[in-house]
């Protein structure tokens, strides 16, 4: 395993107008890549969260076979001893980034992964390495 994907990278493909650079990515990364729990937590949590209808039960049915298909790292003791560096660091540079990130970032570094998203410039503050793949 190479990649810890993100939110945003996970969930391109749902979209109406998906990138077809994030989906080749994947295609082409597919063996490489894990989530996160935290990542999980977040889409399910989106998910949940929708009114009842269609597009609740088909992102339901993806989130059934994501589940499935990509390996996801838990969360333990060694990931959270990563996270209170990280956000300390943060603080002392005078950013504020997102709790669920920092959580994210931890778990890249304890495996030595690549995080996979858009949002580079805060995984980046985690100190953690980044790719880009809507690039």
């Amino acid at each position: 395993m190479k990649f810890l994907v993100d939110v945003n990278v996970l969930c391109e493909p749902t979209k109406a107008l998906a990138s077809d650079k994030v989906k080749a990515w994947l295609r082409a990364c597919r063996d490489d890549c894990v989530v996160d729990a935290v990542a999980m937590a977040e889409i399910w949590r989106g998910i949940v969260a929708l009114p009842d209808g269609q597009k609740k039960r088909d992102l339901s049915a993806w989130f059934a076979r994501l589940k499935t298909e990509i390996p996801c790292l838990d969360w333990t003791l060694e990931t959270a001893l990563e996270w209170g560096p990280i956000v300390t660091q943060v603080k002392q540079s005078g950013f504020t980034i997102e709790i669920r990130d920092t959580l994210i970032a931890a778990s890249a570094k304890r495996h030595g992964l690549t995080v996979a998203t858009r949002n580079v410039d805060d995984f980046t503050r985690c100190g953690v390495k980044v790719v880009n793949p809507f690039e």
